[in-house]
């Protein structure tokens, strides 16, 4: 019998810290996760390492088990991934309000919109929560 490859917390992803995490908390096997999603345990498995790069289908019936929004799984996956991030952004930002603001619209029970906001609304929402508009400095 080939011995049993584990997953270790140094080799995770957030995701894969994530997942590691859900499974003790609920006290179920990595293959039991595999059987309820429906994503073979290999894939799962290897969607937890750092630098893999899991499919939306498998974030998205990862999710649906989990409790969570898909977007919050893709924000764990490529978390670090985001490029062309302002330089005076810092870099936890991004991530941190992406999830909060899935988090915030679980917790309101809120459903994802039918259809795209337009930008203008987009744009009052942001300004709202404390966006500010760019200055241009005039030398």
């Amino acid at each position: 019998m080939p011995p049993r490859l584990q997953v270790k917390n140094e080799d995770c992803s957030p995701l894969g810290l994530y997942v590691l995490q859900y499974l003790e908390e609920q006290d179920i096997s990595m293959n039991h996760l595999a059987e309820l999603t429906g994503v073979p345990q290999p894939r799962l498995r290897g969607a937890c390492f750092k630098g893999t790069c899991p499919t939306p289908e498998t974030l998205r019936k990862l999710a649906k088990i989990m409790g969570k929004h898909h977007l919050e799984l893709y924000t764990l996956a490529y978390q670090g991934r985001i490029e062309q991030v302002p330089e005076d952004v810092d870099d936890n930002l991004l991530d941190i309000l992406i999830r909060q603001m899935l988090e915030t619209a679980r917790e309101l029970n809120l459903a994802m919109p039918k259809v795209q906001p337009s930008k203008a609304k987009i744009r009052k929402a942001l300004m709202e929560l404390g966006f500010r508009e760019k200055r241009e400095e005039i030398p």
